[in-house]
């Protein structure tokens, strides 16, 4: 994708958006919007098992919740796996327990089984922790039970030191097509301050059996971290262009709590107390600090010529097709397709395209969810029907992350509105626009600018959701 853009200034652009100027303690990640009419019980039930899916792409998503450390940062729904040699019981475990939830989906939503599934990712926590009879019993259970499309893109999630033996070519075999690194930094000092217990060798080991694959996969690099620096930050991303990293993500630090939104687990550093102590020695990096390091980030994959698709995901030219973003990324953000997840805490959601989405969230805490599907009962908590311009600022926002062409027939179809001259959409496009963080293709389709991505999530908050969709709460999108 051409960008329109070759130089950023992100310290000048958030002076000129104040609205803009988010802290990391508000800086949350939340793929889901936090309104619409919240349903629960039979009634949910009933609107999922009677979803009209069949024969529609559909993204199908499995949550493994278990670490072998605990990021100090991390407030994703997970706990630690003991390492007191029962860990392969405890992974079996898991692994039944989410085929469980899987098999009493199918035979309450029998939609669900003919479903195409375009893309497959095997998330968590630390997905690759499973071993290789695990990871083959779920990809088993998959393939017998959901339809799959012939070039599915079937993703696996984990961290340098799960990809140091022959883990790499032992998931090739059974189909994965697609990895995902959480690699974070690649200083040594920055690693150990956030309890990660890898290091930059063990980052540069797995890298190169990733390249050696052949397959496509993203690393990712959080920004705002402790003892990180604008110049540290370039000099990671730079080893990892020079490496040939088919796609880097970047991720600003997010410090909200989401377990008190209901939508995760506490991390040790939403503690007050832990969090205060670290504010007061200097060891989060100011606002224009942090958006100093993404500025140098941006610098480095300019350089290099990597094209960012969606916001966020910087890519090598022609890795992926169809405007270079992986299918993960292109059925949940560029289409919205619908959702099919599976483990404690997760979200999905239903997409009609005819102006509906039915959003679903699991039970985030982890004991509940292992309760309730020993017990036979769902492990449902609650969902959420998006309509009118709820569903509108959310779509919206979910497209606008995906750094793809937004189409305006596509809002004109699914929702009966016109971006361009109707409010209030045409007054929050009208200003994007003027404000040079939305651009104009043609007659029928908008695009983020280069500033527009470097602000995207805190755009989607104020402009899609909070002028838009009329929440007003911080939120953010991933």
């Amino acid at each position: 994708m051409a960008l329109n853009q070759t130089e950023l200034n992100v310290g000048e652009l958030l002076k000129r958006h104040p609205e803009l100027q988010i802290s990391h303690n508000n800086y949350n990640i939340n793929v889901t919007a936090n309104f619409g009419e919240t349903i629960e019980g039979a009634a949910l039930a009933d609107l999922y098992n009677h979803f009209d899916g069949a024969n529609k792409p559909t993204t199908l998503y499995f949550h493994v919740p278990l670490c072998s450390y605990i990021c100090y940062f991390c407030n994703y729904v997970k706990k630690y796996l003991p390492q007191n040699g029962k860990e392969e019981e405890v992974l079996d475990r898991w692994v039944n327990l989410l085929i469980k939830e899987s098999t009493s989906t199918i035979g309450q939503a029998p939609w669900v089984t003919k479903a195409k599934i375009e893309s497959i990712y095997l998330g968590g926590g630390t997905a690759s922790l499973m071993k290789p009879h695990q990871l083959a019993k779920i990809v088993a259970h998959i393939r017998e039970h959901y339809t799959i499309a012939n070039d599915c893109e079937i993703s696996l999630e984990g961290n340098p030191d799960n990809y140091q033996g022959d883990e790499i070519e032992q998931a090739l075999e059974m189909g994965f097509n697609r990895f995902s690194m959480g690699v974070q930094s690649l200083e040594d000092d920055v690693i150990k301050a956030v309890g990660r217990k890898h290091d930059r060798k063990m980052s540069i080991d797995a890298i190169n059996k990733l390249l050696l694959s052949n397959k496509p996969f993203n690393v990712d690099i959080i920004f705002g971290l402790p003892h990180q620096t604008a110049n540290s930050v370039a000099r990671d991303i730079e080893v990892l262009c020079d490496m040939g990293v088919p796609t880097i993500t970047i991720y600003r630090l997010r410090n909200a709590d989401r377990q008190k939104m209901g939508i995760g687990n506490v991390s040790l550093w939403n503690n007050d107390r832990v969090r205060e102590k670290m504010e007061a020695e200097g060891l989060f990096p100011t606002l224009e600090q942090t958006y100093q390091m993404r500025e140098e980030i941006l610098k480095v994959f300019l350089k290099y010529g990597y094209e960012p698709s969606p916001c966020g995901w910087w890519s090598r030219k022609n890795t992926y097709p169809e405007g270079n973003i992986p299918q993960i990324s292109k059925n949940k953000w560029e289409r919205y397709d619908s959702m099919i997840a599976y483990g404690p805490g997760v979200y999905g959601w239903l997409n009609d395209k005819e102006g509906t989405i039915l959003q679903t969230h699991n039970v985030s805490d982890i004991n509940r969810y292992v309760e309730r599907m020993e017990n036979d009962e769902s492990p449902s908590s609650f969902g959420r029907m998006l309509t009118g311009n709820e569903a509108i600022s959310t779509s919206l926002g979910f497209n606008y992350k995906s750094n793809q062409p937004i189409q305006l027939s596509r809002y004109q179809k699914e929702f009966h509105v016109d971006l361009i001259n109707d409010e209030p959409y045409a007054g929050v496009i009208r200003s994007l626009l003027e404000s040079n963080l939305l651009m104009k293709l043609d007659d029928d389709r908008l695009l983020p600018t280069l500033e527009g991505e470097a602000l995207h999530e805190e755009i989607i908050s104020v402009y899609f959701h909070g002028q838009i969709g009329q929440f007003s709460s911080e939120i953010c999108h991933k």
